[in-house]
């Protein structure tokens, strides 16, 4: 009684956690550098890294959009425009606390477009460099590129991969069959060498190891899509008001 209780609770643990990720991974939202913004009731965005905190309020106005965003309890008002020029690609303008800080042109697909300056040709954002990953707090701002991919071009991204639902769920569907139907695996396994033999205790042994170790799986298969979909995001470049800044370890610098 003492074991089939004790497998119950490694499947119901296996369970939960496989349902926890699901509901974090799955929670649509986007990514501000490694900080991921949920989505929340209201229609606002907020989130944190270990920087700062963040909100933003995203209006949608008849040609373009109005943002609120706030980092740490400051908060800077965009006003977005964008206009079609022609057969041309769409006319931007952004507005910070109503001064302009941009105006040219996105050129590519709405939410993964690139700003391009009027004036000069340049890109929106200037690039810096930024080392062991130490920000400044200016850096900590939205880019004029992200501003406009997440305002205007839609851009909504989940925080985990759907690709590791399926090892996740493999592992949880082998527990319970394995708690369910203890000889299962062996019986695959030897059912057609042996003849009325039975698992010794070193296999009721290592059936329960395996049982944590599936659980233990599930767990750092959820963290790792965590780490994974961050990471990916900050290998060597991210965006911010000052531009897109390439990431450098110190021993890249030697």
């Amino acid at each position: 009684m003492e074991k089939k209780t004790s497998c119950l609770l490694c499947v119901l643990t296996a369970l939960l956690l496989a349902v926890l990720y699901l509901w974090a991974a799955l929670r649509p939202g986007v990514w501000l550098r490694d900080a991921f913004l949920y989505r929340q009731a209201d229609g606002s965005f907020s989130g944190k890294d270990a920087y700062a905190a963040y909100t933003m309020q995203v209006a949608q106005t008849e040609n373009g959009a109005e943002v609120d965003f706030t980092m740490d309890g400051e908060t800077r008002h965009y006003r977005l425009e964008s206009k079609a020029e022609g057969m041309s690609d769409p006319g931007v303008k952004i507005e910070q606390d109503g001064v302009v800080i941009f105006t040219g042109t996105a050129l590519g697909d709405p939410g993964d477009a690139i700003l391009w300056r009027e004036d000069d040709g340049g890109l929106a954002d200037e690039v810096n460099v930024i080392v062991n990953g130490e920000y400044r707090r200016s850096d900590l701002w939205p880019s004029c590129n992200w501003l406009y991919n997440v305002a205007v071009g839609g851009r909504r991204e989940s925080r985990g991969s759907v690709a590791f639902l399926l090892p996740i769920g493999a592992l949880v569907v082998l527990l319970v069959l394995d708690v369910r139907f203890p000889l299962l695996f062996w019986n695959l396994r030897h059912g057609l060498e042996v003849y009325g033999g039975e698992p010794t205790e070193w296999y009721y042994a290592m059936q329960r190891v395996s049982r944590i170790t599936s659980i233990i799986g599930v767990f750092v298969l959820a963290v790792f899509t965590e780490a994974h979909s961050s990471s990916a995001r900050m290998l060597f470049c991210t965006m911010s008001p000052a531009g897109v800044r390439a990431r450098v370890w110190p021993s890249k610098l030697a």
